[in-house]
């Protein structure tokens, strides 16, 4: 394995109070102190024929739902995370109770999994006809329905017939594998192992065709990550029986062009690709098979290069669209869908720890979490709207954000929305075996392996200090972004090398690094035009992407010759408008992108 480093675990890591970060999380830990176990329950126990007093949720995880259950996995993944950032016993006593509860489930699925057949065919599929013996649904078989959709997906039953049987799983197996690491529950580990083992059974028997036409399936084939997932698995139990698990999901049909680095997902499904790009890194981890490195660098820098809004999201209604047409494609509220952003942030993290110098990965992490993913979660939700989340996170004009709510409008986003708020430093510091690396400003604390970190800089200013104790020599590097343009940080010693500032540190002494970053406004345009042959250009100020208010749905011309600094508050005017963060814009329809007037 090539790994440089290792990223300190979010049980070191404390988010300071009095900042935005540390109260969007405190939003989502409610929610999830909110959240009723049987009813995210609900679902499996009806599948498997256990009684239950709950209510059901609602949207995407409803009882008839083709993909209830997804969900379930998210939750159970933001309790591990959660608990990891704060130590908070009931987040940890929430999270063994759902563990457990699904492993009894678990346990009664039954017989082999190759041998299940379902009483229905891609042109009569009700759920009515849906097998409810899970004496012959396979060992290891966990789900909210019967397996009777992997069966029909094997028959290349379309989309809305089934829906995405593979990604629905895949929620659930990376929930058991992020608890298990983050919390040690073995029984966890258990549950993973016992849907690897059951995917293994089922698709080891199918022809690499046959399994390459599932998986260019829109929506139907799409399998979230499981190839990470299983991957993961590997890894951590050591049996290479989960990398060949893990192999069975790499997609023939965009694989092997991204390995040569040529753009093989323009018009796909955005989310159900992105996964995959992750899986493949997971795989090089395990397998130290090199091709599938340079699948994930490609696509990685096709994303960032060619499809991605300044806000760090990408696509039109879920889907990429043809590189560069991005003026094109903005439409008031069908843009940015946040699943998407949450994945790439995973799959630039992963990325940078093979190659800690490079910072462009940093960059576009800022970049996504502070302007989709911060700017996703409404801060001034009511009592059913604790962790209200966005689907599409609109950057069309007069645009405004739509949320979730507790348990009526579940989506794919509000599952991963679960996540997204409880892990906001995931990525903020990484270590070598001599080097500790600060990538994000945000203000926390960390302790680890004799290390001892403040990050007191101020959220939005950008202004503070940084104080590090080492018990042993350490070289810190602290990256200066790329909007910069300048050094930001003032420490005797201090040198400036590539895209980082580096001190030598000496064991057993505080260093005091002072911070001030030069915020700048700054345009981004788009590379093409709209049918008026104008581009679309955003207003930057240091890594935020400004909005300015108003309803009108046509974009507005907007002059960009003076563009100032508010004396008493955190926002810019341009041609007489207010701009602000459009992490803070809520409530009201705003402005992203406008055409720029010189």
């Amino acid at each position: 394995m090539n790994q440089k480093g290792i990223y300190p675990p979010l049980t070191g890591i404390r988010l300071s109070e009095g900042n935005v970060f540390h109260a969007r999380m405190a939003r989502d830990i409610r929610y999830l102190k909110k959240l009723d176990c049987d009813r995210m329950l609900y679902n499996f126990r009806k599948a498997f024929g256990v009684p239950t007093d709950a209510e059901p949720v609602h949207g995407w995880d409803e009882p008839d739902g083709l993909l209830r259950g997804h969900s379930t996995g998210h939750f159970i993944s933001a309790l591990a995370i959660a608990y990891s950032a704060t130590g908070d016993s009931e987040l940890l006593e929430k999270s063994r109770y759902m563990v457990h509860q699904l492993r009894e489930l678990q346990m009664m699925s039954k017989g082999r999994a190759r041998d299940f057949v379902t009483a229905c065919t891609p042109d009569d599929c009700p759920q009515d006809k849906w097998n409810t013996d899970p004496s012959c649904w396979g060992e290891g078989f966990l789900s909210a329905y019967s397996p009777d959709q992997f069966a029909l997906l094997e028959q290349f039953t379309p989309y809305a017939r089934i829906w995405a049987p593979y990604y629905t799983l895949h929620k659930l197996a990376a929930g058991f594998i992020e608890t298990y690491e983050r919390t040690g529950n073995e029984e966890a580990l258990d549950c993973a192992k016992g849907i690897g083992g059951w995917i293994h059974d089922r698709l080891s028997i199918l022809t690499p065709e046959h399994l390459s036409r599932m998986w260019k399936m829109y929506i139907a084939g799409e399998y979230g990550g499981m190839n990470e997932s299983m991957a993961r698995l590997a890894a951590l139990t050591g049996d290479r029986r989960y990398l060949d698990t893990a192999k069975l999901f790499d997609n023939p049909n965009i694989f092997p062009g991204l390995s040569e680095g040529i753009d093989t997902f323009r018009n796909l499904h955005a989310n159900q690709h992105i996964p995959q790009i992750m899986g493949a890194m997971l795989e090089y981890e395990v397998s130290d098979d090199e091709s599938y490195y340079r699948i994930a660098k490609s696509f990685f820098h096709h994303v960032t290069h060619h499809h991605m809004y300044a806000i760090g999201g990408v696509g039109q209604g879920e889907c990429f669209r043809n590189p560069d047409a991005l003026a094109e494609n903005v439409k008031e509220g069908t843009n940015c869908e946040t699943c998407a952003t949450y994945n790439l942030l995973k799959l630039a993290r992963e990325l940078y720890a093979f190659d800690p110098e490079n910072t462009a990965y940093m960059d576009y992490y800022e970049r996504g979490m502070i302007n989709h993913i911060l700017a996703s979660q409404n801060p001034d939700g009511n009592e059913h709207e604790t962790n209200a989340v966005t689907y599409m996170l609109p950057i069309g004009p007069g645009a405004e954000k739509d949320y979730s709510n507790d348990y009526w409008a579940f989506t794919c986003c509000h599952g991963t929305g679960m996540e997204n708020h409880v892990k906001y430093p995931d990525a903020q510091y990484f270590i070598t075996e001599d080097t500790l690396y600060i990538n994000q400003y945000i203000p926390t604390s960390l302790t680890y392996d004799g290390l001892s970190v403040h990050c007191d800089v101020e959220f939005p200013d950008g202004k503070g200090e940084i104080r590090i104790t080492s018990e042993k020599p350490v070289t810190l590097k602290l990256r200066i972004p790329l909007w910069c343009g300048k050094n930001p940080f003032t420490c005797d010693g201090m040198k400036t090398v590539g895209r980082y500032a580096v001190l030598g540190c000496e064991g057993g002494r505080e260093y005091i690094i002072s911070v001030e970053f030069p915020f700048e406004p700054r345009l981004e345009a788009t590379p093409d035009c709209i049918a008026s042959g104008e581009k679309l250009t955003a207003l930057l100020y240091g890594p935020y992407v400004m909005v300015t208010f108003d309803d009108a749905k046509e974009f507005l011309h907007i002059p960009v010759t003076e563009i100032e600094k508010c004396p008493d508050e955190f926002a810019l005017t341009a041609g007489g408008r207010r701009f602000i963060p459009g992490y803070a814009a809520h409530g009201k329809p705003y402005h992203t992108y406008f055409i720029a007037e010189k």
